[in-house]
């Protein structure tokens, strides 16, 4: 017997919860406890149980006005149920044993548009489908930051040699405790925030705060030029924000200087993959990164725009980029 419960807190979520999510810490209880307290927006959430014995969980929550054309140079703004967490990273809001079916059937019934973002490719039925941002992948093979540049093409390799030579005034430290980002630091990820062509949410200054994280911050004296923040995910690392105050930038390439540090972490400590997300791929495939494709799925309960939705999506699904940029000598 299938039976879905909801349960509007995650206080109120039985531990069991966790024992369906695998590797998506951003799912686990105590994730979504530090999302809920820092960015209350009306989560649901959602498990699936099979004869008793869960199977799938999802969370949910509504944006009151989604631009679901953010991809093309038109505004189509919607009120939203996401089946996503509230965080603009790579897993989704979703995690499933063997009964997607009837999960996805069951989104089919909340009222209104549902969009469900950053899964696999799926066939569910009735169903919009296209394309998100993919994700940029970095598999580690190097046994160390030096082997990675040496393993570069040769322009690669003369243009991030350039970038240590920019930033070498910069001094670079890792806080020892996240209560020390400051409001400064916040100022650089807003800079980001408001220059990005996509957005989804902007996170208050309490997320950064957050104990999962692992934060440095390059300095021009004591002035804080931009910062990168990393979860370590088991043998993942997973970068997840950056801040830049763009006054600096070409001066000292910060951002280049925050990608090269990302890689330099996760060889260093000895990650398999370093998942740099979603948004500006170029510099991250450039640093020798392969896309993971990425899918949303959109449902609306009124059967005439569902249909529309259907011919729409390929329309104002995100275009990944064709470019081969060969980024190591193996490449060719």
């Amino acid at each position: 017997m299938i039976e879905i419960k909801q349960f509007d807190s995650i206080a109120e979520v039985p531990d069991v919860w966790d024992s369906v999510i695998g590797d998506n810490l951003y799912l686990s209880k105590e994730f979504l406890s530090f999302m809920e307290g820092i960015d209350k927006c009306d989560q649901r959430y959602y498990m699936l149980f099979c004869d008793g014995v869960p199977d799938s969980v999802f969370m949910s929550y509504v944006r009151k006005k989604y631009n679901l054309a953010m991809f093309t140079r038109f505004n189509m703004y919607q009120k939203m149920t996401m089946i996503y967490v509230p965080l603009s990273v790579t897993r989704p809001g979703i995690a499933y044993g063997k009964h997607l079916d009837e999960v996805m059937d069951f989104i089919k019934t909340l009222k209104g548009s549902k969009m469900i973002l950053n899964i696999e490719d799926v066939e569910p039925r009735g169903y919009a489908k296209g394309l998100t941002c993919p994700k940029c992948i970095l598999t580690n093979r190097f046994e160390s930051f030096d082997d990675y540049m040496n393993s570069l093409r040769s322009n690669y390799r003369y243009r991030y040699t350039k970038c240590f030579k920019k930033s070498a005034y910069l001094k670079l430290e890792y806080l020892t405790d996240n209560k020390e980002f400051t409001k400064e630091m916040y100022e650089c990820y807003l800079q980001v925030y408001n220059k990005s062509k996509i957005r989804v949410e902007k996170l208050p200054i309490e997320f950064f705060r957050g104990k999962y994280f692992k934060i440095f911050v390059l300095k021009n004296d004591e002035k804080v030029v931009g910062f990168g923040q990393m979860l370590e995910n088991g043998t993942e690392l997973i970068f997840e924000f950056v801040g830049v105050d763009y006054r600096y930038n070409n001066q000292y390439d910060t951002y280049h200087r925050i990608l090269l540090e990302i890689v330099r972490y996760g060889i260093e400590n000895g990650f398999k993959t370093i998942d740099f997300g979603q948004t500006a791929d170029e510099s991250k495939l450039k640093l020798g990164s392969k896309y993971t494709m990425l899918y949303a799925y959109l449902h609306h309960s009124n059967k005439l725009i569902n249909a529309t939705n259907k011919r729409l999506a390929k329309h104002i699904e995100y275009r990944p980029i064709t470019t081969d940029y060969r980024v190591f000598k193996e490449d060719g």
